[in-house]
């Protein structure tokens, strides 16, 4: 199960997650991405990770495009910290 809410702050817009970044879960998040870029195209966009528990493969293969694109990360833990430096390091995801 996956839970995001979004949240406004100043200039910023968080995407809070909670659960697993998984299977049928990451196209969600990859939805509620896209219709924040839509919506608020000049707004800076940031992924709260505190609450994520699980990430697949699929899920850092999103996190890593997101990456690319400018978005931020926020509280990981540590063991999503570890998944989010290995992302920052890699310039392209392999399928």
């Amino acid at each position: 199960m996956m839970k995001i809410q979004t949240k406004e702050l100043d200039d910023q817009l968080i995407l809070q997650v909670e659960g697993r970044l998984a299977g049928a879960f990451v196209p969600e998040l990859e939805n509620c991405w896209q219709v924040a870029l839509v919506n608020q195209p000049k707004r800076k966009i940031s992924v709260d990770l505190k609450s994520v528990t699980c990430i697949d493969r699929a899920g850092r293969c999103l996190l890593q495009s997101m990456h690319r694109q400018g978005v931020g990360f926020l509280r990981a833990g540590l063991a999503v910290q570890d998944i989010l430096e290995q992302i920052m390091e890699q310039a392209e995801c392999k399928h």
